[in-house]
């Protein structure tokens, strides 16, 4: 009966030599020799209960990793130039917290950890020279904190991370990255995920012409950033984003024309849509839905006409106080004519008219009483006397009882640049002024705008200079409603 019992303590004292060949503390593995030893150095070692490294520049496999299924911590897989195969980690099924793989220059896929369904951290896949696709990747429903895929010149699929659902729940920095992959034209792999606890960018991937794979994404409760995916055309694919916790911000990309895909959406923080040369349509309902109700700053600037500032926004979006129906500008004989009806009031105290000869900075040139609240259709009307030649811009200001205000539209009319010519230019004394109505009105003013004599050209084709300091001076001709500035200098 002794040597019975003696033999059941051996038994339960080996397993326990067996259980402790585990390493203690966090490991690296330095070589394919030390790799290749990984079975005998740790003898009966299947659950890794630290970190483990994996670098080396002779490493070109994991073939001795194969006993292992899994890790209480993380697997760091970096800087191995000779590294061609991960199959040797077939048996894991699950990481705890981080898996990473950087700057693997030989590495084409991730097959080998097709068995792998828990991730308790975070997903690190960057600067892996050669890596086309994430296939291998075994199907992760969800990652604990976050996924980040960047510097990965030739990788085009993603289509491996299909089951992830949520990225980072409970974790106030989970967050999904994918940037300068430029390779990749669409989020090809993520049609699973919905839920985003942290950020979301997606920046610098010079191919990506579509974000279909994020159709199911809802929410994202920190900020969302697309910026510099130069062929992005269009936001199609995010229509089912409803919630974005902090800011939204749109930049730099320059192939982008429209937002209308931003349907039913909430934004809890600012607003930046800049420098985006081509978007002109950002009246997406999401838009007007936070520009109706801002719960922060807004930065609108730099994209193109219909989306160049808030003013145009608000305007496409219909966020006036008043139902304005027509806003129409022709030339007339003594002007430019501006007529504009609306449908409804609501306390309208008076429309300002403002002016601009680029389309961005208006100045007021005048004022109409407004008809307070009504119902009913009322049209109004307005002359600039004094527009210039060219382009001229126009937009109505009304203004409510209170104080309040908001923007049309921009609208604007052309006309025909009169045939002037001022020579020489330089001058000395005299110049010669050529223009087709002898009875215009020349004016001579210098440099800060003051005038300095004024005459017609019935009486004189000839502007005097001598006397005047050497500098630069306006010649302003102005025939009815026709206005002409020429810059001179005089030397």
């Amino acid at each position: 009966m002794k040597k019975f019992i003696i033999l059941i303590a051996f038994s339960v004292w080996a397993c326990d030599i067996g259980i402790s060949q585990c390493p203690s503390s966090a490991i690296t593995l330095g070589s394919q020799a030390e790799v290749d030893a990984f079975p005998t150095t740790y003898q009966g070692c299947s659950v890794i209960p630290v970190s483990v490294t994996i670098t080396g520049n002779d490493i070109t496999n994991l073939d001795g990793l194969s006993m292992v299924t899994g890790t209480e911590r993380s697997f760091f897989i970096r800087d191995n130039p000779q590294l061609t195969s991960i199959n040797g980690l077939s048996n894991v099924t699950f990481i705890d917290v981080e898996l990473l793989f950087e700057n693997n220059p030989l590495l084409t896929s991730l097959a080998g950890l097709d068995n792998l369904t828990s991730l308790g951290g975070f997903l690190d896949i960057e600067s892996n020279a050669s890596l086309a696709t994430l296939n291998g990747l075994g199907p992760i429903p969800s990652t604990g904190s976050y996924v980040y895929i960047a510097f990965n010149p030739l990788l085009t699929d993603i289509s491996a991370l299909s089951n992830i659902q949520t990225i980072g729940l409970g974790f106030p920095s989970g967050s999904l990255t994918i940037s300068h992959n430029n390779s990749l034209t669409s989020i090809n792999g993520l049609n699973a995920l919905t839920y985003v606890e942290g950020f979301c960018a997606i920046g610098s991937n010079s191919a990506l012409t579509s974000l279909s794979g994020l159709s199911n994404l809802q929410t994202v409760n920190g900020n969302f950033e697309l910026t510099n995916n130069v062929a992005l055309t269009s936001l199609n694919g995010l229509e089912s984003l409803n919630s974005i916790g902090g800011e939204l911000a749109i930049t730099n990309e320059f192939s982008l024309t429209s937002l209308s895909a931003l349907g039913s959406l909430t934004i809890g923080g600012d607003l930046g849509i800049a420098s985006n040369p081509l978007l002109s349509d950002c009246a997406a309902q999401g838009i007007c839905d936070y520009l109706a109700n801002p719960s922060g700053n807004i930065t609108i600037s730099g994209n193109a006409q219909g989306c160049q500032n808030l003013i145009q926004v608000e305007t496409a979006c219909g966020l006036l106080p008043v139902e304005l129906i027509a806003f129409d500008a022709r030339e007339e004989s003594d002007g430019v004519l501006l007529s504009w009806t609306t449908a409804s009031e609501f306390d309208n105290a008076y429309f300002q008219i403002e002016h601009s000869t680029d389309g961005i900075d208006f100045q007021a040139i005048g004022k109409v009483a407004g008809k307070g609240t009504r119902a009913s259709l009322s049209n109004y009307s307005f002359i600039d006397h004094q527009p210039s030649t060219g382009i001229n811009y126009y937009l109505l200001k009304e203004v409510d009882t209170d104080g309040q205000y908001e923007y049309s539209r921009i609208i604007s009319v052309y006309l025909k640049t009169d045939d002037v010519i001022i020579a020489p230019n330089p001058a000395h004394d005299m110049i010669s002024i050529t223009a087709p109505e002898p009875e215009a009105v020349v004016r001579l003013l210098d440099f800060t705008g003051t005038l300095i004599r004024t005459w017609t050209l019935a009486d004189s084709r000839f502007a005097d200079l001598s006397g005047l300091p050497n500098g630069m001076y306006y010649i302003e001709i102005q025939t009815g409603n026709r206005k002409v500035v020429k810059k001179i200098i005089r030397e």
